[in-house]
């Protein structure tokens, strides 16, 4: 059947978000709100200062309600009472259960993490046993959870990780008296020498309770064994019981499972066995199946072969460690349902003025796909435009022209490699004006030869006789034109190139750049200075005031050599789009200086 693509949860050891599911109170029990601090409670006083003081105040049918905060942890002497947390309470030692009547206790919702260099993380050592969900438990040297008393505990959808070399994740130990059952369901397990552990009692017991550990949809891959059963320390002095029962089904138990029969003569129950479903996974490669294995991080990736694989037990928890449904097969193996979540979709224009008929830059680079690092990530960006037009690309960045100014929005919608589209997002912006004022060039003319000075000659009687005197006086260089833009010409702006020199008797011709790869324009502060190719000079014309035509003009102020020149004109709107809409026919004029 096909599988729905769903929101893949947070992938840090966080708790789930939602809503507390509160037991109902026993007839005549109390219902406790909790918070940090100090102070006793009991009684009429329904307000507890701490964990430590709900555990001395509480009695069977109790139910503890705790708001957000960090909290030391109690020894609940009691059975039958409810804990639940919430997103953000912590508890920074061990919690305790050690009622031998009164029914099983619940534990939802709640952080656990011990810290101290010793001590577990929770322990059950009451008959009355404990039903855990939701949770986090991790002990920084010690087994996370230790149950070594009752047939009705149960560890569901929760974290639980050691930091002992020798520790166990999730222990279940036999002692004396009556059997022990642990249910382990949809919970992810690592660090220590195992993630799920059951043992017997350790020599000097003449009885030791057989022990049940029942496992669905578990996944024990970051410890040195995964599954662990060994009857082997109850041997010398034990005469009755010890014996161990384990099943495992839709798991995932790396690097191993174990177990161990020592066969002690006339004991025969001294036994462990481990049925393994044909469907669990107990080898193969870790970077194949994990998000991050080498990080810690034992949810599915994309394309795991644990996806799909699993099948559903009767009764066992229709949700995965996430809250993620589970409920109809086919599922997946171990405690996580691989959830695609679809990426996320961020547009930005990179353009400060995007403007008509200018190419305007979209920028998707912002986007994510949370599964990206692990055999996800972005493949295809889909683009749609205002103007009717749109594209699908595999680069987060395009450029699209529109030819209307005004209002204009573009839209991207980006999807992953397993086929999840994300929501689209549409960023909208003005066209500003893009076509820049049409400059033409009338003064001087193209390739005209222009004499630097002016010559005139003036005859006279001198004496009875005609003298002519000749002078010669510099030229004014002016360069003049017209313009013309819808929204109106704000400046003209000009450059001055002296492209070459004029050839003597003695020289050829020169190009400026002939000897080296720098130019020469005018200055109008310092006439012609030679400077890089790619940085000319610019500088204003005057536009003449109250011109229908949009006439400028230009007077050189400086003496200018002798030489062959090129005068570009560009024009600026009133709305800033620049160029010259005239392109070089109008706009590049080049003459002679003689």
């Amino acid at each position: 059947m096909s599988r729905p693509v769903r929101r893949r949860r947070t992938l840090s050891i966080a708790l789930a978000a939602g809503t507390l599911l509160i037991a109902p109170a026993a007839a005549g029990a109390a219902t406790y709100t909790v918070s940090p601090g100090g102070g006793a409670c009991g009684g009429a006083d329904t307000t507890c200062g701490g964990l430590d003081s709900a555990a001395a105040a509480a009695a069977a049918g109790d139910v503890f309600n705790l708001t957000p905060g960090i909290y030391l942890g109690g020894n609940f002497a009691v059975g039958g009472v409810t804990i639940n947390g919430a997103p953000g309470v912590l508890v920074n030692s061990t919690v305790q259960f050690s009622g031998a009547s009164g029914g099983v206790s619940k534990m939802s919702k709640v952080a656990v993490v011990q810290a101290a260099s010793t001590g577990t993380g929770v322990l059950v050592t009451g008959a009355s046993g404990l039903e855990l969900s939701d949770g986090v438990v991790i002990s920084a040297n010690d087994d996370g959870i230790h149950v070594s008393e009752g047939t009705a505990n149960k560890i569901l959808r929760t974290v639980v990780a050691t930091g002992g070399a020798q520790a166990s994740a999730i222990r279940v130990q036999s002692g004396p008296g009556a059997a022990k059952q642990l249910l382990v369901e949809s919970t992810l397990t690592s660090g220590g020498a195992q993630g799920i552990g059951a043992f017997s009692k350790a020599a000097g017991l003449t009885s030791a309770g057989a022990i049940t550990l029942i496992m669905h949809h578990v996944t024990a891959a970051g410890s040195t064994n995964g599954i662990v059963v060994d009857s082997s320390q109850g041997v010398a002095g034990l005469t009755s019981g010890g014996s161990i029962a384990a099943t495992l089904t839709d798991s995932i138990a790396f690097p191993n499972v174990a177990k161990n029969q020592p066969g002690v003569l006339g004991i025969a129950a001294n036994t462990a066995t481990l049925t393994v479903d044909a469907q669990t996974l107990v080898s193969g490669d870790k970077a194949a199946i994990f998000a991050d294995a080498a990080g810690g991080n034992y949810r599915l990736r994309p394309g795991s072969p644990a996806i799909g694989q699993g099948s559903v037990t009767a009764g066992e928890s229709a949700t995965d460690i996430d809250g993620d449904d589970r409920s109809a097969p086919p599922t997946d193996l171990g405690g996580d349902e691989y959830v695609n979540a679809p990426p996320v979709a961020k547009l930005a224009v990179a353009n400060k003025t995007p403007r008509a008929g200018q190419q305007v830059v979209f920028d998707g680079t912002g986007s994510s796909d949370r599964e990206s690092a692990y055999g996800g990530g972005i493949v295809q960006y889909q683009w749609l435009y205002s103007d009717g037009k749109g594209e699908t690309t595999t680069g987060p960045s395009v450029a699209h022209t529109f030819d209307k100014e005004g209002a204009a929005a573009a839209q991207l919608t980006v999807v992953d490699r397993q086929g999840a589209a994300s929501a689209p997002v549409t960023v909208t912006f003005q066209l500003l004006d893009g076509t820049p004022p049409t400059v033409a060039i009338v003064k001087p003319k193209n390739n005209q030869k222009i004499s630097r000075y002016i010559t005139k000659k003036t005859t006279r009687t001198v004496n009875g006789k005609k003298k002519t005197t000749t002078k010669r006086t510099r030229r004014k260089i002016v360069f003049g034109g017209l313009s013309r833009d819808t929204n109106g010409v704000a400046q003209i702006a000009l450059t001055l190139e002296k492209t070459g020199s004029l050839p003597t008797s003695k020289t050829k011709a020169k190009s400026s750049a002939a000897t080296s790869k720098r130019c020469i324009f005018y200055d109008p502060k310092r006439g012609n200075v030679r400077r890089s190719c790619g940085k000319p000079i610019l500088f204003l014309a005057r536009l003449v005031k109250d011109s229908k035509t949009g006439e400028w003009t230009y007077t050189v102020g400086r003496n200018l050599s002798k030489g062959r020149y090129k005068l570009t004109a560009v024009g600026i709107d009133k709305s800033g789009a620049s160029g010259n809409a005239g392109g070089t026919k109008l706009g590049v004029v080049k003459f002679t200086l003689t």
